[in-house]
């Protein structure tokens, strides 16, 4: 009997070490670990930020992931439905280019944006970036989001050239149509009737070009989710064309994100505000030296930046160095 006794003694002894260590070791000694833990996890080290990019299926948009890692990339696959891509985030009908994409993301997430949006084309390399080399990547990397807090909406353009000071006289348009700018300019009041049924229609208006800006959460929330709508609904019903309809909204943004009808500022000031290049020398009102060049072409030259610069046109490669 006595025996037998320390036997189970024993085993009872064993397995209640086996407990303890276990909870020493494998348990948090508190709930406060663990809840750090999540805490951290949860917490990024910047503010939540989305890219959101029209992009064809063809695009490489691999450049995003690789430079611009602390944005989350909502990629916009406007033909998707022409390689019966079922996966990719895509647009009700590929109409109105990135105008599209831009509307469609904000009525999808209207109610969980994040902090800061920038509304980007996909290719790293596009004429209408503001970057000596047409660069998308320093373009977003030097941005300052402190100043898009601040200003709601920033144009990821400073240089006038093209777009300002007065791109469109909606009421006074050219008299003769040869070419999308005067497309864009005679149907532009119409268009702006319904879409800003309550404002005057603009004498001028004038915005950098390009149709690339970033916005800040709480400025797209001065809008009701059913402007939005309503305005990607114009854009599926109206009967202009894909380009026409597209260019309009590229020089309405600026208006319907509160800014004025001519919203230009001088490049000195703008490079300052919105990349935190305040030591430029800009001897007009709409350029800075060495920091953009309007090329002659729209197209960039395949494979640029390796091959094309100092041809037809195009910079030479360390031109503003």
């Amino acid at each position: 009997m006595i025996r037998a006794f320390s036997q189970s003694r024993t085993r009872q002894l064993y397995l209640l070490v086996v407990l303890v260590l276990f909870l020493f070791y494998f348990l948090p000694s508190s709930p406060t670990p663990r809840i750090k833990a999540l805490d951290i996890a949860a917490t990024r080290a910047y503010p939540p930020r989305d890219l959101v990019v029209a992009a064809l299926k063809r695009d490489d948009v691999s450049w995003i992931d690789k430079f611009l890692g602390e944005w989350q990339p909502r990629v916009y696959i406007t033909d998707a439905a022409l390689y019966f891509d079922r996966t990719s985030l895509t647009v009700p009908r590929n109409k109105g280019r990135e105008a599209n994409v831009y509307l469609t993301y904000i009525i999808d997430n209207y109610d969980s944006l994040p902090d800061y949006m920038v509304f980007i084309h996909s290719l790293r390399y596009q004429w209408h970036n503001e970057d000596p080399m047409y660069d998308g990547v320093p373009v977003i990397r030097n941005l300052r989001l402190s100043y898009v807090d601040k200003a709601g909406f920033v144009p990821l353009r400073c240089t006038w050239d093209l777009g300002c000071p007065a791109e469109l006289k909606p009421t006074n348009p050219y008299a003769t149509r040869v070419d999308d700018r005067s497309h864009t300019e005679e149907a532009y009041a119409e268009a702006f009737r319904q879409l800003f049924p309550n404002m005057t229609i603009p004498r001028v208006v004038g915005a950098a070009c390009g149709g690339q800006f970033a916005v800040a959460k709480w400025k797209i929330l001065e809008r009701p989710l059913e402007d939005y709508v309503r305005y990607r609904q114009w854009l599926m019903d109206t009967p202009l064309t894909d380009a026409i309809s597209g260019r309009i909204f590229e020089y309405s943004w600026h208006i319907m994100f509160g800014k004025p009808y001519v919203n230009c500022p001088s490049a000195k000031e703008c490079f300052c505000n919105v990349f935190g290049l305040c030591d430029l020398e800009c001897n007009s009102t709409g350029t800075c030296e060495k920091r953009y060049m309007l090329p002659k072409y729209a197209n960039m030259p395949p494979g640029w930046p390796a091959y094309g610069p100092g041809t037809d046109g195009w910079p030479e490669a360390g031109w503003a160095d």
